[in-house]
């Protein structure tokens, strides 16, 4: 009797691995991205650490045995030399990993020019940086992966970050246009966008308390940790994603999927009148 399937099975575990693979990691002094450094040095990858302040960068450098270079990936000169010692150092680049980001909190009303093209710099500047000089030589090396971090502040109106959210918006569209451009010479490019993240950035600015009340109303009842963004972005960064090119991972616990029909229906407002079935909210 024939097999109804014959085809090969894979070894599942051996895609994640990243052995003789050199990946740079911009941003790899604390949080998302040390986490990410020591994910994708545990898959046996030579891991290069980027950060603007070297104390960190070569803190999480030592940890994981890789290789730490200062400088800002928002300046083309620094981003250049960057690729440049890794291509000197090792010969290959397989992969590159983009943590950096971080928004500019005020109305609309009260940004400036001046605030306007800072939130765009340190959103996207770096990205398109990256991505024209590093794709090229991932190409010429064999091909590997991109990943960048976003935020659903790219898809969510979050209270005085409409800079931010407009940045993060376009960093999904970016991603996806790089993909299919990139995608010839063998470079996958994807994203991932958590929601709120118990960073030391985050941990530093909000309470105990604050991040209590913010993770109950997560479906899951928490907000994210580094680590479980790590792993969606060592999934992206490995073969197991072969064929995931030009998206957006979501990974926040399920809060993008939260209508505010999901608030109004555990409770009527004061003095609110009667209302028969037909008369419920429902989204489209």
């Amino acid at each position: 009797m024939t097999k109804a399937d014959d085809t090969p099975v894979p070894d599942y575990t051996g895609l994640l691995r990243l052995d003789d693979k050199v990946f740079i990691v911009l941003g790899a002094g604390q949080g998302i991205g040390r986490q990410a450094a020591h994910a994708l040095s545990q898959a046996g990858a030579e891991v290069v650490c980027v950060g603007r302040r070297a104390e960190p960068t070569e803190a999480v450098a030592a940890e994981i045995g890789g290789v730490a270079i200062t400088g800002d990936a928002t300046e083309r000169a620094d981003m250049q030399r960057i690729a440049d010692e890794v291509m000197q150092k090792f010969g290959r680049i397989d992969g590159l990993v983009d943590i950096l980001g971080m928004p500019r909190i005020k109305p609309i009303a009260q940004f400036d020019d001046a605030d306007w093209q800072w939130q765009f710099d340190v959103s996207l500047k770096h990205v398109f940086l990256s991505t024209q000089i590093v794709a090229p030589l991932i190409g010429q090396s064999g091909g590997g992966a991109m990943v960048f971090v976003g935020s659903t502040a790219g898809i969510a109106v979050t209270s005085n970050r409409a800079a931010y959210g407009a940045s993060k918006a376009a960093l999904q569209q970016f991603v996806k246009a790089a993909a299919f451009e990139y995608g010839s010479v063998g470079v996958r490019i994807n994203s991932v966008a958590p929601g709120l993240v118990s960073t030391p950035r985050v941990r530093g600015n909000l309470s105990e308390a604050m991040i209590r009340n913010a993770g109950s109303r997560y479906p899951l009842g928490r907000i994210g940790t580094p680590p479980q963004i790590a792993s969606v972005i060592l999934f992206l960064a490995s073969e197991l994603s072969a064929h995931v090119n030009g998206q957006t991972v979501y990974a926040e616990g399920g809060m993008a999927a939260r209508s505010a029909i999901y608030d109004l229906s555990s409770a009527e407002p004061p003095n609110a009148p009667a209302r028969d079935a037909s008369s419920n909210l429902s989204s489209s």
